[in-house]
């Protein structure tokens, strides 16, 4: 994958070779640029980083200067700086950078400042011998040695006026972020200065270092993680342990890979759909406006970045053989309750036809996950800010399902996820009395069972049917039974809400519900069933008649397959039949 996304970086690298700097996001601080005759040049540049829209004020007319610079000044990680001390965060003597608070804690020292340009001024100190020594030779061989003139001018700067910037410039100390100060060159001298840091730092390891013939190949750093500590890691069964190897040109081109994949994190972008047709990355902020979806089709691969302390890291990736925000199929979502929502009316207005994944994940995000599904498809469970353990465990065993159909448009498992998932959610939210909720739930569900049937007949006018069938049964003077293990169920669970309604109990316990939806047969219903019947029946009054009709209904049918938990929690749910009163005769 990594290949293949290499592939398409070089080509967007041959439309536009500056596309990394364009996109550029360095760290908040102060940055001041010193110009050849050493003095601060214009004002100081603020920059901070807008966490809610991933945009900072690039206004400054020396902006796209500093990020020249500061791109090719940093460290590849904090494992690996020149002061190893690790207060100073920069790689060449053209720039410094430090935190703010280094200089007013006193961790920032004359001392360091002497070491940190000690091995800029002579690199084989730090290098010492070996496989690093050779790499850096070799470098210096082609770009040449350090400008010792230029360090000591630059360093003799730093050294007179690092602990009294806030009198040459208006900067506030106490801010926990980054001073930055750099010395005006050339392109081509940061360029070089830059290669100076990377070339010897740039594999994982120089140990795992192979020649051949002349050029060398190592281990890339980028999301690697391969050292003496940690053996477990090489494949010993191999000749070479390693589980790829890069020259000079690929491990660089690979660098600058993920220095762009860190511009999107930086901007809050961690979703990334990688199209292969078009050679494009289609990096997506998780906002307001697309939730993290692509602009078009895609055709290719889906990562999902994080911002790690060096580098962006992925944690996840997938293949996308074909995804657009637009559904296959229109999908109808159905009021098939007919169960008005009294608290909130506007919910009338969602039963229409949707035909995007980002208008249905909304409505499963919503309805089921209570807004906690589209923000937290790689939330890690202990940071889930979620209180309602049932919520948080269904979050946690079906987001990445949905996530893989609604995201990438892989179908595998999602409809096993809608039949029993969001039964079991209904069910949690019949038991924790949300019957408003429980609605909702049930028509979207049911909803997504046509659409899965590819339309058709599916469910049509399914519960105004056996409402009314059973309506009929229950007030007619002829013996007619339930015809079918549908009608059964439905009429299980009409009677027990009716059994809840008589629960003289200061709360109505909707969990009187639960030892019928749990139960594996129908003989275990029936025996809940008259438990409730012996405990209530003193006081079935009201609707008496259709009670013990249905009851009897019930009694009279032998249920043959499956219990259908379904069938009662619609029951359930809906307006009950025992309940209804008489609808008034109209004049003629």
């Amino acid at each position: 994958m990594i290949t293949e996304c290499l592939q398409v970086f070089q080509k967007v690298l041959e439309k536009d070779e500056n596309v990394i700097l364009r996109e550029y996001i360095p760290a908040d601080g102060t940055y001041v640029l010193v110009d050849k005759n050493y003095q601060i040049k214009g004002e100081p540049v603020e920059i901070k980083m807008d966490k809610k829209t991933g945009t900072i004020d690039k206004s400054s007319e020396y902006y796209k200067e500093l990020c020249f610079y500061d791109y090719q000044s940093k460290l590849i990680s904090m494992n690996k700086p020149l002061d190893s001390k690790k207060i100073i965060h920069s790689n060449n003597y053209y720039s410094f950078w430090v935190k703010k608070e280094s200089i007013v804690n006193g961790k920032l020292t004359e001392e360091v400042i002497d070491q940190y340009y000690d091995i800029l001024e002579d690199p084989v100190k730090k290098y010492g011998k070996g496989k690093t020594l050779e790499l850096y030779q070799a470098l210096e061989e082609r770009i040449g040695p350090v400008n010792q003139d230029i360090l000591k001018k630059n360093k003799a700067w730093i050294k007179e006026h690092i602990f009294s910037m806030n009198q040459l410039i208006s900067v506030d100390l106490e801010k926990k972020d980054y001073l930055k100060i750099f010395f005006e060159a050339e392109d081509w001298e940061y360029e070089k200065e830059g290669k100076r840091y990377f070339i010897p730092n740039i594999y994982n390891s120089n140990d795992y270092n192979i020649k051949i013939e002349d050029k060398v190949l190592g281990l890339p750093d980028n999301n690697l993680n391969m050292n003496s500590k940690k053996p477990f890691l090489a494949n010993k069964t191999r000749k070479v342990p390693t589980p790829y190897l890069l020259d000079e040109n690929q491990v660089m081109m690979q660098k600058q890979l993920f220095d762009y994949f860190m511009n999107f994190v930086s901007a809050g972008k961690y979703n990334v759909y990688v199209d292969l047709e078009r050679s494009e990355f289609l990096p997506c902020r998780n906002d307001d406006r697309n939730k993290g979806f692509p602009p078009g089709s895609v055709c290719g691969f889906f990562l999902r970045l994080q911002k790690g302390k060096n580098e962006a890291e992925i944690h996840y990736q997938d293949v996308v053989p074909f995804y657009e925000d637009k559904l296959e199929t229109e999908l109808e979502f159905i009021d098939y309750m007919k169960i008005p929502n009294e608290k909130h009316p506007e919910y009338e207005m969602e039963y229409h036809t949707y035909d995007k994944f980002s208008e249905l994940e909304r409505l499963i995000d919503e309805i089921f996950f209570s807004k906690m599904l589209r923000n937290n498809y790689f939330t890690e469970p202990e940071k889930l800010s979620i209180i309602e353990e049932g919520l948080k465990r269904n979050l946690l065993l079906y987001r990445m399902k949905l996530f893989s159909w609604l995201r990438l448009n892989h179908k595998d498992g999602v409809k096993k996820v809608v039949e029993e998932a969001f039964l079991e959610m209904i069910k949690s939210s019949i038991l924790n009395g949300h019957s408003g909720k429980a609605v909702r739930q049930m028509n979207l569900r049911l909803s997504l069972l046509r659409y899965f049937s590819k339309g058709g007949e599916y469910m049509a006018d399914f519960s105004v049917r056996l409402r009314e069938n059973l309506k009929e049964k229950m007030v007619s003077e002829e013996s007619r039974g339930l015809e079918n293990d549908t009608e059964y169920y439905y009429a299980v669970g009409q009677l027990a809400r009716y059994y809840i309604f008589l629960n003289r109990g200061a709360k109505k316990n909707e969990s009187l519900i639960n030892p019928i939806l749990n139960a594996k047969n129908s003989k275990a219903i029936k025996e809940k069933l008259l438990q409730y019947y012996k405990k209530y029946n003193y006081d079935i009054v009201l609707g008496a008649k259709k009670a013990d009709m249905l009851y009897k209904l019930i009694l009279g049918y032998e249920a043959e397959g499956k219990v259908q938990q379904d069938m009662i929690c619609m029951g359930f749910v809906d307006n009950n039949l025992v309940l209804e009163k008489k609808e008034e005769k109209k004049d003629e």
